[in-house]
């Protein structure tokens, strides 16, 4: 099995982060960059997204909240959909849209237009994080049981990549309840050794 990846995407790091609590070997990992439309990122996965993973019947899986439904399914424990369901789904939806927030930011002001953020559309991301996270700050995801479940998953992803890429911006509020969550899970290594960078 191996999977493909680049260092900063969140979508990826779910990914990475769920094969690891999984229990996966993660050694056979291959970063690659999918605006330089790597041949093997085009072969198996022709919309050149992260992550990609290849099983080892050499099958491509896209789209990292289905790898972690097929994770789900081919090695059920530790499950990462413990609790309560309807709030687990809640939280890691919300995380979710403000990762696809921040991202879409990102995505237009380097390949659109430097000034992206500013805009029509870019100022409604931008709503979308604030108010995303104050409602994951209002009620956080919490750690119960030995795993962290999905949405404490996607909301330390989301606050991770907040910190790479917008932690000097003016409109970022403080956050010390998803501070104090993502110090519990920090040392846990399917996170540690998954902390984006650029």
């Amino acid at each position: 099995m191996k999977i493909l990846t680049n260092t900063t995407s969140p979508y990826a790091r779910i990914a990475r982060i769920a094969l690891g609590e999984k229990g996966f070997d993660l050694s056979d990992t291959e970063i690659v960059s999918p605006w330089a439309d790597t041949p093997v990122l085009i072969e198996n996965n022709p919309a050149a997204r992260v992550p990609t993973l290849i099983t080892e019947a050499g099958v491509p899986l896209t789209e990292g909240l289905l790898i972690l439904l097929w994770l789900e399914k081919k090695r059920p424990e530790p499950s990462l959909l413990e609790g309560p369901l309807d709030l687990v789904i809640s939280q890691a939806g919300r995380a979710m849209g403000v990762i696809d927030a921040m991202v879409h930011i990102m995505i237009g002001v380097m390949h659109t237009d430097p000034n992206f953020a500013e805009t029509k559309v870019g100022l409604r991301r931008r709503r979308t994080i604030v108010t995303g996270f104050r409602a994951l700050e209002a009620t956080p995801p919490a750690v119960s049981g030995s795993t962290p479940h999905v949405g404490v998953l996607t909301t330390i992803v989301a606050l991770d990549y907040l910190r790479l890429r917008f932690k000097d911006a003016p409109w970022v509020e403080s956050l010390p309840k998803l501070e104090a969550l993502r110090m519990q899970v920090a040392e846990r290594a399917a996170y540690k050794n998954t902390a984006p960078y650029v």
